[in-house]
């Protein structure tokens, strides 16, 4: 497996998908995990309910975290980054197998406005080859920042989680840092850990538990239990 340098030095950062489609509702739950997460996104049945004031609302009541909007931008890279970037947005998704050139755009707003870009194969047949597609794909020297194996809501009813595809990726050279999503649970730390990601994605497990808070640090406790565990096979 490839090395993430940012992961030789940290844990993968903690964030939550706040795919609501109520912006109280989100605001509320993000109250509860803050403390524990260190992302929280804007999920798209936020954004497209809300719009981009719900980034902005994120923002304002949380400035020191950092903000995904999770546009799943297809088309209009451009716009669509630099709408959510002036909304105070840090990250904003893209779907992988979106035209090359509508990457291309993405890179290019994410040059302008300063901010970060992650790839989304959650519709990818084949991810590790799109990944290997997107790689030298850049904006005056800005590439993608991240790359997210994501299985989505309704794949995960079929049983088929992320895991699978991490080994694929991780064997792509030079690749971006690399986020994972999908019905991620906490016995599921430990397995994921083995991999050097930047960021791991939690939704459901913490948005939908009895008490948030108490998941949410737990997830916080057991990536860094099992990174040190990680780190210290490695020195």
């Amino acid at each position: 497996m490839k090395s993430d340098k940012r992961n030789q030095q940290q844990p993968p950062r903690l964030q939550v998908a706040l795919d609501f489609e109520s912006l109280d509702e989100a605001l509320e739950l993000a109250k509860e995990v803050a403390s524990f997460v260190d992302i929280l996104e804007v999920g798209t049945p936020l954004i497209k309910s809300e719009g981009v004031r719900a980034i902005q609302a994120l923002k304002k009541e949380f400035p020191a975290k950092l903000i995904c909007a999770d546009l799943k931008t297809a088309d209009a890279g451009y716009l669509e980054v630099r709408m959510a970037a002036q909304a105070k947005a840090d990250i904003v998704t893209v779907l992988a197998d979106a035209y090359d050139v509508t990457i291309e755009e993405t890179l290019h707003a994410a040059h302008d406005f300063q901010v970060e870009v992650m790839a989304d194969l959650i519709v990818s047949r084949s991810p590790a080859k799109r990944l290997e597609e997107l790689i030298n794909l850049n904006y005056k020297g800005t590439k993608l920042h991240y790359a997210l194996v994501h299985s989505g809501l309704d794949r995960q009813a079929s049983r088929q989680g992320p895991l699978s595809e991490l080994e694929s990726v991780f064997g792509i050279a030079n690749h971006p840092n690399l986020a994972v999503a999908g019905g991620i649970q906490i016995p599921d730390i430990p397995s994921i850990i083995k991999y050097p990601l930047s960021i791991i994605i939690v939704g459901g497990a913490i948005t939908r538990a009895k008490n948030p808070s108490m998941v949410a640090e737990n997830f916080q406790r057991e990536i860094f239990i099992y990174a040190d565990i990680e780190k210290s096979k490695n020195v």
